[in-house]
Parts: C-alpha cells; sequence; structure tokens
C-alpha cells in the first residue's frame, strides 16, 4: 500500500527551504510555498504543486492560506530572527497540526521552544555535526543517531577487511556491536544471508555505541 500524500506548507523559500519543498514534492506530498519576495516565489512555481506571495508576519494576510488544514508547517526564514519567530507565533495561533521551525542560534532555538515549538531544528548546526563525525572516523561512509548514545553507521570495507567473512569478527562478543547487513554490487544481504567473503568497497551496516563502534574501526 502506498503511502498517503501529505499536505505541506513552507514559509520561506530561500536554499533550505527550497531544498525541503523540492524533495518533499519528489516523495509525493503536495506543498505549498510561501515567501514575500515574488522572485522566490516565481523561481519554484512550476516545481512544486503551489506557490503565493505572503507576508507572513502579517497574521491576517496568513490567516488567508487556510494552514490550519494543512498536516504540517514549516518556517524557514532565513537570517531575520524577529520575522522568523513572528511567524512562527502567527502559524501557531492559527491551529496548524504540526510546526517545524528552522533557527538559526542556539539563542533562537531557545526562544521558539519557551513560545511552545515543539521541533526547532538547526540544520547548519546538524550538518556540521554530521561531517565532523565522518571525518572523525574515514571509514565511515554515513551515520545515523538513534539517541542515548545508539548509532547506526555505513562502514566501507577497506583493505584490511576485505576476503574475512563476516562470522570472524565476533561483531557482538568481541566489540559489542551488531552487524545488521552488508551492502554489496548494491544490493542489501542480512547477515544471514550473507555468506561470501567482504570485497574492498563493500559497505557494512553496524549498530552500537559511538565508542564502541570507533574501537571496532581503528582496530580493523
Amino acid at each position: 500500500m502506498a503511502n498517503k500524500s501529505r499536505n505541506v506548507a513552507i514559509i520561506g523559500l530561500g536554499t533550505f527551504g527550497v531544498s525541503v519543498a523540492r524533495e518533499l514534492t519528489r516523495m509525493g506530498d503536495n506543498v505549498l510555498g510561501i515567501d514575500d519576495n515574488p522572485a522566490r516565489v516565481s523561481m519554484i512555481c512550476d516545481e512544486i504543486k503551489s506557490s503565493i506571495q505572503v507576508d507572513a508576519t502579517d497574521d491576517k494576510a496568513l490567516s488567508q492560506c487556510a494552514l490550519e488544514t494543512y498536516d504540517a508547517v514549516l518556517v524557514s526564514i532565513g537570517e531575520n530572527t524577529e520575522a522568523s519567530i513572528l511567524t512562527a507565533m502567527n502559524v501557531m495561533e492559527l491551529g496548524c497540526k504540526q510546526v517545524w521551525v528552522k533557527a538559526q542560534t542556539e539563542t533562537q532555538r531557545k526562544i521558539l521552544k519557551a513560545i511552545g515549538v515543539h521541533h526547532v531544528v538547526l540544520p547548519e548546526q546538524r550538518f556540521g555535526t554530521h561531517i565532523a563525525q565522518i571525518i572523525h572516523n574515514p571509514y565511515v561512509d554515513d551515520f545515523m543517531s538513534l539517541g542515548d548514545g545508539q548509532y547506526v553507521v555505513m562502514m566501507e570495507v577497506h583493505s584490511s577487511l576485505a576476503g574475512k567473512l563476516l562470522k570472524e569478527f565476533k561483531f557482538e562478543k568481541s566489540h559489542n556491536i551488531s552487524c545488521m547487513g552488508v551492502y554489496t554490487d548494491c544490493v542489501f544481504s542480512s547477515p544471514a544471508e550473507f555468506k561470501d567473503a567482504l570485497k574492498e568497497n563493500d559497505k557494512i551496516i553496524l549498530f552500537g555505541t559511538r565508542s564502541q563502534l570507533r574501537k571496532f574501526s581503528d582496530a580493523n
């Protein structure tokens, strides 16, 4: 059964807002783009379901957009902190179901949380942390934090691992981590299915704490 399309409004069509709008559209969601800059509205109008020019700091103008009928609203206003906070307040007063707001600084995040915004994102901080983790461990292609210090990482097989079988690593007994599977030749296999020797450029999916995963990487 296909996932149901969601109706999402994005206020602020800068680089971040447009990126989210395009990706949501690619996944089949119905996106309404809102910005007070006509050039930005025009730029994205052919790529998403609809886009309109509205000053979102004007509560009366914003109330005409029927945002309360949308599944989610993202406030993605750039460096104008005052406009971002005021817009977030206007959106919340309309009774929108799910409100996300992009913050530029930790101070702005605290203010948004204080006025009741549940979903505040600092994309530059999150992306910076993500890149730092990968730089810190050069064999990690990508990772996802699950909270409480637990991570899922995709680790590239390098020369010292090539030629070995998964069972040789004794992941849980020797390293206190779990192997969730292997990507080889663009095909995913579970540990039970994967019987071949690892090859360079294969990718192992591992689960564990950051310190244990790093110990495994350093040891191999």
